[in-house]
């Protein structure tokens, strides 16, 4: 009878608090730039390109993939899918 009426524990978890320097990473992006345009390798001997934190952000919302055309895009889908359902239902009612 007792096992009818247990309620559970709350399940423990183990967090690792993360620090984040954004001077550290300020000064790996300049020494990255500084290095690419110098010509020098990466350690492994491929060259990476640098791309600078929220740049593929703005990358996005200049183009054709921006947030404002994808819902011009799909607002007008919805209306034409509106207009010919309203025919269909008009044609078929009629």
């Amino acid at each position: 009878m007792s096992g009818f009426f247990h309620t559970p524990k709350a399940k423990r978890f183990n967090v690792t608090p993360r620090y984040w320097d954004p001077e550290k990473e300020e000064r790996e992006a300049r020494n990255r730039r500084s290095r690419a345009e110098a010509g020098v390798k990466d350690e492994n001997g491929e060259y990476k390109p640098y791309i600078p934190r929220g740049e593929f952000k703005r990358g996005l919302s200049d183009g054709k993939w921006s947030v404002k055309s994808q819902r011009r895009k799909s607002t007008t889908r919805l209306l034409v899918l509106i207009v010919i359902l309203a025919l269909l239902v008009f044609l078929i009612l009629r």
